[in-house]
C-alpha cells in the first residue's frame, strides 16, 4: 500500500489493513429444525455486502449421523436476510451453532478505533468480531462404497485433515451446498457433509444405489475450512 494504515505483529502478520477488510463475524446463534428436516435461520438484521456471507456451522456432537445435503442463503446482493440448512433424512432435525462472516466490518462499537475507506465504507471497526481461520484442507480420498445408517448405500470420501474441533471452532458449509456429478448421466448424486466427531474429520457421503460407476472417485477439491470464534 502506498498510503493508509497498517498494523503488524512481531511475526509480520497483518492485523489491520485500511485497504483490505478482514473476515468478521456479523451474526451468530444456534440452529434447530422443528417440524421438518430444514433448519431455517433469520439474521437479526440484513447483511448488506454484495457478496453472500460465509456460513460456518458446528453440528451438534450428539447428532453425529445427520448429513447436511443442502444450504441456501436467503436474500440478494446487499440484503442477505438468513439461510437454510437441510438434512437428508426426513426424520432428522439438524441442530448446532452457527455464525455468518463477511470480508467487511460494521459500525457497532460505541468507542474504539474505526477506519473508513475512500467511498465512506467501514473498513475496520474494533468492535467487529474477527474470525480466526485455524486450518484448511482441500484433499479428499475415496474410501469406498459403504452402508450409511438409515440411508442405504453411499460412496464415502474423507478429508485428509484429521484433528478434533476446539470448543469454539466451526467449519464453513458453503462449499458443500450442492451434490456431486455422476459419470455417464446428466444429473447429479445427492451428497451430504458432516463433521464426524468420532473420526475427527469432515466426511462426504454421495448417496446412490449405483455401487459401481455411481460417482467419480476424484471429487475435485472442495475446501474444508475451519475457524474459531472465541467465546462461543
Amino acid at each position: 500500500m502506498s498510503y493508509g494504515f497498517i498494523a503488524r505483529n512481531n511475526d509480520s502478520y497483518i492485523h489491520i489493513d485500511s485497504e483490505t477488510p478482514r473476515l468478521c463475524a456479523i451474526h451468530r446463534g444456534t440452529y434447530a429444525a422443528t417440524f421438518d428436516r430444514v433448519a431455517r435461520v433469520s439474521f437479526p438484521s440484513p447483511i448488506t455486502t454484495v457478496e453472500p456471507p460465509c456460513i460456518f456451522i458446528r453440528n451438534d456432537p450428539a447428532r453425529n449421523n445427520e448429513l447436511y445435503d443442502a444450504m441456501s442463503i436467503v436474500g440478494s446482493a446487499g440484503n442477505w436476510t438468513g439461510f437454510n440448512i437441510q438434512a437428508n433424512n426426513v426424520t432428522w432435525r439438524p441442530a448446532g451453532k452457527w455464525f455468518a462472516a463477511v470480508f467487511a466490518s460494521v459500525a457497532q462499537s460505541r468507542y474504539g478505533l474505526r477506519i473508513f475507506g475512500a467511498s465512506g465504507e467501514v473498513v475496520f471497526d474494533s468492535g467487529s468480531t474477527p474470525v480466526v481461520v485455524t486450518k484448511a484442507n482441500q484433499d479428499w480420498s475415496y474410501a469406498g462404497y459403504v452402508q450409511f445408517p438409515s440411508l442405504g448405500g453411499a460412496h464415502l470420501y474423507n478429508n485428509a485433515l484429521v484433528a478434533p474441533m476446539a470448543v469454539d471452532e466451526y467449519f464453513m458449509i458453503n462449499p458443500f451446498s450442492r451434490g456431486l456429478l455422476q459419470p455417464s448421466v446428466t444429473n447429479w448424486t445427492t451428497a451430504g457433509v458432516r463433521f464426524d466427531w468420532g473420526a475427527n474429520r469432515l466426511q462426504i457421503y454421495a448417496l446412490t444405489n449405483r455401487p459401481q460407476g455411481g460417482v467419480w472417485l476424484d471429487i475435485g477439491q472442495p475446501a474444508g475450512v475451519f475457524a474459531r470464534l472465541p467465546g462461543t
